[in-house]
């Protein structure tokens, strides 16, 4: 019955991710649309802020709690799951009060000295409500994963997502003609509005679960010792990388106006482009991928457990090897048809060069998130942990150095130095661990041949098929071409057969298996 609940919970999360991926990608196509790229970059500038702070007050809380929760209902160790809910919101509220107190006030210094841009003020203003929802919200998530309902989280964040956009959509068309400011701070707005439907909605879910139970409250001060054990470490860590990433964000663009002799107009619309519509795009992708970390992790972890090293070092090799062939096929994609794909979901001229230039990122960026997640089943996070710190403390050096000199270039160039410093990084401990040898003929050769191939047969097929038929129609039929041929010729060259197939087929199985018992 265990394994049963764990596999639905963990399918459910997954399913919800997938939706939320996906309604967070078209949100960004539409407020793109919106925004432009000078407000996208507005917008990019005022999430990163955001990310710092909700960090700082959130991180590490719902893992307290969930973890928490889940050892009182094991062994009875703290006097009940009410207590620990209860002093984890108290504390977490405190911190998020304080934040969004700061936050609101010092809007107007924060806005021109540190993001030196008065026109994110009304934005960070709009945002500070939505930090003590949001952690109130992550304390409820916690009990409900322990509590083996993953269904009510989920529901939560898909929930908080469509309200979000819901709003934004109605209030957009009013704002537009006043400007980039105002535009930014109803996205905000929006988004302090899902973090309090997502907070109602849990709230609301705890007092209907018939199965919470009122137990008496004891060892309080055990229990704040411990959730203060278990999330400062988490929230250290964590605040440490957004601070890095909201202080690359602020260089990034200070480089851009130097650049541009002083023209913050032009410096956050190229930051927009980049980090607002090319990025998420490339990206949008690993959701699949996201899918097959899912599915791996409690598999690995039980085998990391177990002391079975065989079951690892084959079930790495066949994601790492399936990871690199997706990647190269959707790099592929992207390298075709930058413009059509820019067309598409995009209204910028400039988004298209930008998709070409950062298109071969994608093997790369692909093969960090999957060696990040594949170390932190094993027990290997501190590794992943300490190469994202050198590489922030790296890319600032950079950024500096080159952005004011070589603008935007200078800055696709330096992500493609970090992209290859931390994958090769986190690739080389995960076979360093493992003992898993480089296959390079057949992670990396193989499919480059065949995408190299796949893509010389799609530009001839481009120029003759855009005589006849319309261009969206000519992306659709070659892409569906691209991703067949691509597999025909693995499967010629011996990259692909049947024990990836099977490979893919055990997960399944597994799952299957595991929902009989």
């Amino acid at each position: 019955m265990r394994k049963e609940t764990l596999v639905k919970g963990a399918l459910t999360v997954l399913s919800a991710s997938i939706i939320t991926r996906l309604l967070g990608f078209i949100f960004r196509v539409y407020i793109a649309d919106k925004l432009g790229a000078e407000g996208m970059g507005l917008y990019q500038l005022v999430t990163s802020l955001y990310m710092l702070v909700a960090t700082f007050a959130t991180s590490g809380i719902s893992l307290a709690v969930s973890r928490m929760i889940a050892e009182q209902l094991a062994a009875n160790k703290y006097g009940g799951t009410k207590v620990i809910l209860k002093i984890s919101i108290s504390w977490s509220l405190f911190i998020s009060f304080l934040v969004a107190i700061i936050l609101f006030m010092f809007a107007n210094p924060i806005g021109e000295y540190i993001l030196r841009d008065p026109r994110t003020i009304y934005s960070i203003r709009s945002l500070a409500p939505s930090i003590p929802f949001m952690t109130a919200a992550s304390c409820f998530k916690g009990y409900f994963y322990a509590m083996r309902k993953s269904l009510h989280p989920s529901n939560a964040t898909v929930i908080e997502q469509i309200a979000k956009m819901v709003f934004i959509a109605l209030l957009m068309g009013f704002y537009l003609q006043k400007g980039d400011a105002y535009t930014c701070a109803v996205v905000s707005m929006g988004m302090t509005v899902g973090e309090i439907v997502s907070c109602a909605y849990m709230i609301a879910t705890f007092y209907a679960d018939k199965s919470v139970k009122i137990q008496k409250e004891t060892k309080r001060k055990k229990v704040f010792s411990e959730i203060i054990k278990i999330s400062l470490p988490i929230q250290t860590s964590s605040t440490f990388n957004s601070a890095l990433r909201l202080t690359e964000s602020i260089l990034i663009i200070e480089g851009l106006r130097a650049f541009t002799n002083g023209d913050s107009g032009a410096a956050i619309g190229a930051y927009g482009i980049i980090k607002g519509m090319v990025l998420p795009l490339l990206l949008f992708p690993t959701s699949l991928l996201q899918a097959v970390i899912t599915v791996l992790i409690p598999e690995l972890s039980g085998a990391n457990a177990g002391g079975r090293e065989k079951t690892i070092r084959r079930a790495c090799s066949r994601t790492l090897q399936l990871t690199l062939i997706m990647g190269i096929c959707i790099a592929a994609i992207f390298l075709i048809f930058p413009q059509e794909i820019a067309g598409f979901f995009y209204h910028d001229p400039d988004v298209g060069p930008m998709i070409k230039k950062l298109c071969l990122l994608c093997p790369l960026m692909y093969l960090e998130m999957v060696c990040v997640g594949i170390l932190n089943a094993i027990g290997e996070q501190v590794a992943s942990m300490r190469y994202n710190i050198i590489d922030g403390f790296m890319r600032l050096i950079l950024i500096c150095l080159f952005i004011p000199k070589g603008g935007v270039d200078a800055f696709l160039i330096i992500m493609m130095i970090s992209n290859l410093f931390t994958s090769l990084l986190n690739l080389y401990h995960l076979l360093k661990v493992t003992c898993l040898p480089l296959c390079f003929s057949n992670w990396l050769f193989k499919p480059s041949m065949s995408a190299f191939v796949t893509a010389l047969a799609s530009v001839l097929l481009k120029d003759h098929l855009s005589n006849i038929l319309p261009i969206w129609a000519t992306v659709g039929i070659l892409v569906i071409f691209m991703a067949i041929f691509y597999i025909i010729l693995l499967f010629i060259f011996g990259c692909f057969g049947k024990a990836e197939i099977d490979f893919l087929k055990s997960c399944y199985k597994t799952k299957k298996k595991k929902h009989c018992n």
